[in-house]
């Protein structure tokens, strides 16, 4: 049976973990050394769980921590992260964490473990989280980079990032298990702010999953979209959570 004491810090870390936005939970980032690769080298690549961006390197996520990193070829093929690129077009490069349950208790989190693998659970989540980046080898071209993945949550670019420039307007699709998804949609570049969970545009998808980002300034940017519902089964977790983030470059 609870201790009275035990009782109390429960209730209080569920309402401090309940009020909480959804935007504020870590984003996997997926930051490439260059977004105009030249012929036949291989971009470096790193992953990080941040919520800043440009995040900082003690935010890199481990080897044991991702699921797999690959890139995606202009004619849609997938290649390992580590092979020199020889086909010129605009590729994909997408980074999937290890996702699943991460339960917090008066103890701390949990990850890996539902409601009912730990003693005394406060709130459990289940994660589903996606990073891509969009980047060039040679010159931009192919469709690639506009063709649905398959993820549980993507967000799709419907133009080509490298084509556009400061002022353009990039349109995007948000997909959810296969169908177009309402949600807002969080985009930054990387000298807008110091400060985490802090965007420079904010904007939302329309019934087709459609939202419009204004590219208001040159630099790397990152758009950033959530979706939050309850868990099927809330005695095993709590919430459900989809998240997916974009990286790309753009000119002045």
């Amino acid at each position: 049976m609870k201790s009275l004491n035990q009782i109390i810090c429960i209730a209080v870390l569920t309402l401090a973990v309940c009020f909480t936005s959804p935007v504020q939970a870590h984003d996997t980032l997926l930051v490439m050394d260059t977004y105009q690769a030249s012929v036949n080298s291989t971009p470096g690549v790193k992953v990080f769980s941040a919520h800043h961006f440009l995040p900082p390197e003690k935010a890199l996520m481990g080897p044991d921590r991702l699921a797999d990193v690959f890139f995606i070829t202009p004619s849609s093929q997938r290649v390992s992260q580590n092979t020199k690129l020889g086909e010129q077009g605009t590729y994909i490069c997408l980074a999937v964490p290890v996702n699943g349950f991460a339960t917090k208790t008066p103890d701390g989190y949990q990850r890996g473990k539902n409601k009912k693998d730990v003693d005394h659970p406060v709130l459990c989540t289940s994660s589903i989280k996606y990073a891509k980046a969009v980047f060039t080898v040679g010159q931009a071209g192919g469709e690639a980079y506009a063709k649905p993945l398959g993820q549980e949550i993507e967000i799709i670019p419907l133009k080509d990032p490298a084509t556009l420039k400061t002022g353009d307007t990039l349109p995007v699709k948000v997909m959810k298990e296969g169908q177009p998804a309402r949600t807002y949609v969080y985009a930054t570049y990387d000298s807008f702010s110091d400060e985490k969970d802090t965007f420079g545009y904010t904007t939302r998808t329309d019934k087709q999953g459609i939202a419009k980002i204004k590219l208001i300034h040159d630099g790397t940017w990152v758009l950033i979209a959530k979706i939050e519902e309850p868990f099927p089964d809330s005695a095993v977790c709590d919430i459900q959570r989809w998240a997916a983030t974009l990286t790309f470059h753009v000119n002045k």
